[in-house]
């Protein structure tokens, strides 16, 4: 009899500890209901960034002298295997040495805010569709030289000349000469970090590079204005006469402000790049490349 409750005892023992380890299991693993749901809440980016090749580097190695185009590097240096991303708040001293390989070390010293560069840039970006930031925010220095403008006919107005498009010359011809695929790969290396900060500045949009894309037509749309056209002195600073331009964002003003010239060629480069970095994800364009 002592053997027969002892063996129930042992059995009743194994089948309790059977009965908590599958309960303890179904609690750690989520139910597909769960699941799907999580998938529902995080939707699909509307532009996803193409996918690097396992393995492969994304960004061109430095190339400080630039004496080689990007795309014609040996086999042995463009496929060598991809470094791990330094933490955000660590980022700036690699990307500026990357951005150094990509536009030269002169460029990115003169131009270049060496703190915070992915920071101030999804800013920047964020900013472009709507009023200027502060300077302190934006990437890049400024201009060192003052407008060019000549008196008009009309005392309340001034003429924004062509001699303004110069003053723009060596950052068209900077960002012409970069291969937009280039820019692309550099920027899709570090995309987690673009994506990092861009989640910091707590936006509704949950994708950076949907935002980049979106803001990148929306510069594309800038309109065309022959030069000079008219400007007025307003508190300090010189607004567009006309209202319907002095409404603008500043990122399609700083455009007119290049003249047609400079920002035809701006918008060129703008429209390859964005073509490397999304592919169009609707169901009409099957995958295919976005067309602007």
């Amino acid at each position: 009899m002592r053997w027969t409750i002892s063996v129930l005892l042992v059995l009743a023992l194994v089948a309790g500890l059977w009965w908590l380890e599958q309960r303890q299991q179904a609690e750690l693993t989520p139910s597909p209901e769960l699941e799907l749901s999580a998938q529902e809440q995080a939707p699909a980016p509307r532009y996803p960034l193409p996918e690097p090749e396992p393995g492969r580097v994304t960004t061109p190695p430095v190339d400080r002298d630039r004496e080689q185009p990007p795309g014609d590097l040996p086999p042995s240096e463009a496929e060598a295997e991809s470094p791990p991303l330094p933490e955000l708040a660590d980022s700036d001293a690699e990307l500026l040495e990357s951005l150094s390989g990509l536009i030269g070390n002169d460029f990115v010293q003169r131009w270049v805010k060496p703190e915070f560069v992915i920071e101030r840039s999804v800013a920047l970006v964020n900013s472009l569709d709507g009023d200027a930031p502060a300077l302190r925010i934006r990437p890049l220095n400024t201009l060192d030289s003052e407008p060019a403008t000549r008196a008009h006919a009309d005392a309340d107005t001034l003429l924004w000349t062509e001699a303004n498009s110069q003053r723009y010359d060596t950052l068209v011809a900077t960002l012409e000469s970069v291969p937009p695929e280039a820019a692309a790969a550099l920027y899709n290396r570090y995309y987690p970090l673009f994506q990092q900060a861009w989640v910091a500045l707590g936006e509704s949009e949950p994708y950076f590079n949907d935002r980049l894309v979106d803001v990148i037509d929306h510069l594309l749309a800038t309109p065309h204005v022959e030069l000079p056209f008219e400007v007025q002195l307003y508190e300090g600073r010189l607004h567009f006469a006309d209202p319907s331009l002095q409404e603008q964002s500043w990122g399609r003003k700083l455009l007119l402000r290049m003249g047609p010239s400079g920002a035809g060629r701006v918008k060129d480069w703008l429209r390859q790049f964005g073509n490397e970095l999304a592919t169009d994800s609707s169901p009409a364009a099957s995958g295919s490349p976005r067309r602007r």
